[in-house]
């Protein structure tokens, strides 16, 4: 059991923490809380672990409130792994003796506390205005749905977009004249290069030490998976990890899964799938089907949640650039808040993204190099399809450096260079 005296100073530590926040670069997804201030609902802030959420957390204090307005409590301190729900109402009198009453909380990797969902619920219908972190959304979904169904509002946080990485770096993307003088884009081709192969992650884009995603990497599979889901064939899940990890982009499915590595069932590999992808890690993207079951159970491809990985764990080569593409293009759609899915007809004819959005669909084509007459003729014919299908009148193929448009018929087939697409210019 943790005193009076040792969770006071834990307190008034980590408020100092959050307050002296080093990321001067304001996320994106900010743009998205500003309604949110104003409502009762409690505000979910979800993602993968070290993709910034506890900054997040400290840009909301200072954009909407002021620090001597909240209290901040970050359950991912190794000094409250004893904490229990029991403690939570002697946490709130140390908060109201530390800082006096304050009707708006802050509740970071709120997950690691048994039986959260219990006072949380209770501090909403106290009348507190809640803001959580989480890195599983398995846990939070379930939990969340439970005991406050209608009475929370989620925001997923990614690693930093390509406009977030190139804000870093002082580059200046806001004047859309700059990105076209030959100095500038020249910048940003190279800023590019490196995002595609070593991927946002905050601490990485800033110290440049990859080798920090291989620890990362480690600790998702074994602190966020394997000790909370308490998975006995430790070995083969992390092989497993590892296998999903060499086939990024493509095709996979159930069943080969268990044949490779000899499991009983089909069930215990799509088990394990979900918790790599409830911990933000892994992505499955369903093949689209005009049957709901049929999208549920067909064969599926599997993304990750950042490019740093594959380099970090050495998974890419020089060869494998257009997975790195492909993957980022996913990941990009996932931050816009698309539901994705691929398309593939009974003649092998594939488009790689179904981007569904509220008032449109988007086909997406991503193809790295498309010199090749033939591959260039097999991706607009796939994409034109698919059109057809989706009653879609423009599609897009993004590239390496083609920029035009096709007109083929009462269709456009539209040619962007990747990372223009990436920085979200109406102009493109």
């Amino acid at each position: 059991m943790i005193d009076d005296t040792s969770l006071k100073q834990i307190l008034l530590e980590q408020k100092e923490l959050i307050k002296s926040s080093p990321e001067n670069i304001k996320r994106e997804e900010l743009e998205k809380i500003s309604p949110l201030i104003k409502v009762k609902h409690i505000v979910v802030i979800t993602g993968h672990r070290r993709s910034g959420k506890s900054v997040f957390l400290s840009q909301i204090v200072e954009k909407y409130y002021d620090y001597n307005e909240i209290y901040y409590m970050n359950f991912d301190d190794e000094r409250l792994i004893s904490l229990t729900i029991e403690d939570m109402n002697r946490v709130m009198e140390i908060f109201s003796i530390l800082f006096g009453e304050k009707k708006v909380i802050f509740l970071d990797e709120i997950q690691n506390l048994e039986g959260w969902e219990l006072f949380v619920s209770r501090l909403y219908n106290e009348g507190y205005k809640i803001f959580i972190t989480g890195s599983n959304a398995k846990l939070l979904s379930s939990e969340l749905s439970t005991r406050l169904t209608g009475r929370y509002v989620e925001v997923e946080i990614y690693p930093f977009s390509f406009r977030e990485f190139l804000t870093f770096k002082n580059v200046n993307i806001r004047d859309k004249n700059l990105i076209y003088k030959k100095e500038i884009k020249a910048l940003i081709r190279k800023h590019f290069d490196d995002y595609i192969v070593n991927g946002g992650f905050p601490e990485i884009v800033r110290y440049g030490t990859l080798f920090l995603l291989k620890n990362l990497f480690s600790d998702v599979i074994t602190k966020d998976v394997i000790g909370r889901y308490g998975i006995r064939e430790t070995k083969t899940f992390k092989e497993i990890s590892y296998f999903l990890l060499s086939t990024i982009s493509s095709e996979f499915s159930y069943n080969r899964i268990k044949n490779i590595y000899s499991l009983g069932s089909v069930h215990t590999v799509k088990n394990y799938i979900d918790y790599l992808t409830s911990a933000y890690l892994f992505f499955e993207v369903p093949r689209f089907s005009h049957s709901i079951k049929e999208t549920q159970t067909r064969i599926k491809k599997i993304y990750i949640v950042d490019n740093g990985f594959i380099n970090a764990l050495k998974f890419s080569s020089s060869q494998d650039v257009g997975k790195l593409y492909e993957n980022i293009v996913f990941t990009e759609l996932k931050r816009r808040g698309k539901e994705v899915l691929y398309f593939k007809d009974k003649n092998g004819k594939e488009v790689d993204f179904i981007a569904k959005g509220d008032e449109r669909n988007e086909l997406i084509q991503v193809s790295y190099n498309i010199n090749d007459q033939k591959t260039l003729k097999r991706e607009i014919k796939s994409l034109l399809s698919a059109m057809e299908i989706f009653k879609v009148k423009q599609g897009f193929i993004l590239t390496e450096n083609r920029e035009e448009i096709l007109k083929t018929d009462d269709k456009n087939i539209k040619f962007i260079p990747l990372w223009k697409w990436l920085l979200k210019s109406d102009d493109f």
